[in-house]
């Protein structure tokens, strides 16, 4: 697997150097833009944790440079998790219409359209959306139909999975990394988002995922309906032992004004744990969505736009509930129970210094 990152590099490298100083163009910027949302959020659930929350900051940029060089910066600062993250900073080369390799800090490869949104666009999610760390270093190759309607993608990226160490560290595992291979494909008012995935936990040990995002666009009315299986090929149950189901259904009444249902399910109904290195090292077969863990969702929302013909201000709420259950230390009590119920209200704004 390793030599398949180093001819994906290799490859990068002989594209660099074809590159004359005679071919530069102008640098662009296609686009520069900040963006937040803040939102109230009332939950009723064992722990209080209501109240008036700055959401997302969103710092992007993107355009070209030289011959065929394009580029993509997004900084986004999470105050609810309390850090700044770097979501995108890469460069891309297009030789051709239908080629493009690209290496930076990227979202990894994976099917389905939730996770395709940007974190300022969800209001409430799947377990593994909100489990899952997407970004991260690495390289690809991108094959684009003339017609411009399909994209095939190989990407090689660090593994996304860390763990602690002996001493309570957050760490990052060395030598691991995750092999995708993704479609977009756009067949009038279906879109597919499909991904196979072989994601390196431990060294040598891999999960896979198989992602299947449907998107239906019917003008005012679109929906999708995601589908992610999950697993070791030893387990017993590699389909349906662990996956997460997710639809969601979007109304345009007027330009104005949207409504939205969304539902899904999670469930890891495995249960493998591991010591290794003489001190315990929490080993499940699935890091996102925990062996035991079942977990419901489901709510409704609109999004509502003041002025007509623009999207840069847009008034959201919703009500929205979720259960979490997952597996205790207690022998008489092995699973726990976590139901909560969400109203929010929230307001987002766009500046596009350039467009």
């Amino acid at each position: 697997m390793r030599k398949l990152s180093l001819v994906l590099f290799a490859m990068l490298l002989v594209a660099f150097n074809n590159i004359g100083f005679s071919q530069e163009k102008n640098f662009t910027i296609d686009k520069l833009s900040v963006e937040g949302r803040v939102d109230y959020d009332y939950i009723m659930r064992t722990v209080d944790k209501s109240g008036l929350d700055g959401k997302f900051f969103n710092f992007e940029m993107k355009g070209s440079f030289l011959q065929d060089f394009t580029y993509r910066i997004r900084q986004r600062i999470d105050m609810t998790a309390g850090g700044s993250k770097t979501d995108f900073m890469i460069v891309s080369y297009h030789p051709t219409k239908n080629w493009s390799f690209t290496a930076g800090r990227m979202p990894l490869a994976v099917g389905g359209w939730e996770y395709d949104l940007p974190p300022i666009d969800v209001y409430f999610a799947s377990h593994f959306w909100n489990e899952f760390s997407c970004y991260d270093i690495g390289s690809q190759v991108e094959f684009h139909t003339s017609d411009g309607n399909h994209d095939i993608i190989f990407q090689i990226t660090n593994s996304t999975f860390n763990r602690y160490d002996p001493e309570g560290k957050f760490i990052r595992l060395p030598n691991r990394y995750t092999y995708n291979l993704i479609w977009y494909g756009r067949m009038g008012a279906f879109s597919t988002s499909y991904s196979i995935n072989m994601m390196e936990q431990n060294k040598g040990e891999y999960i896979n995922y198989i992602a299947l995002g449907n998107m239906f666009d019917f003008g005012k009315l679109d929906f999708y309906v995601d589908f992610m299986n999950r697993g070791f090929f030893n387990q017993s149950d590699f389909f349906l032992g662990d996956f997460t189901l997710i639809g969601e259904v979007k109304y345009a009444f007027t330009d104005k004004f949207t409504g939205m249902v969304k539902g899904g399910y999670d469930r890891n109904k495995h249960s493998y744990y591991d010591y290794d290195n003489g001190w315990p090292s929490y080993k499940p077969f699935d890091m996102a969505v925990l062996p035991g863990v079942e977990y419901v969702f489901g709510g409704l929302g609109f999004e509502a736009y003041p002025y007509k013909g623009n999207k840069n201000l847009r008034l959201h709420g919703f009500l929205a509930f979720n259960s979490l259950t997952s597996p205790t230390d207690d022998i008489l009590n092995p699973n726990s129970t976590d139901f909560s119920v969400q109203a929010n209200v929230g307001l987002t704004w766009r500046i596009n210094f350039a467009k």
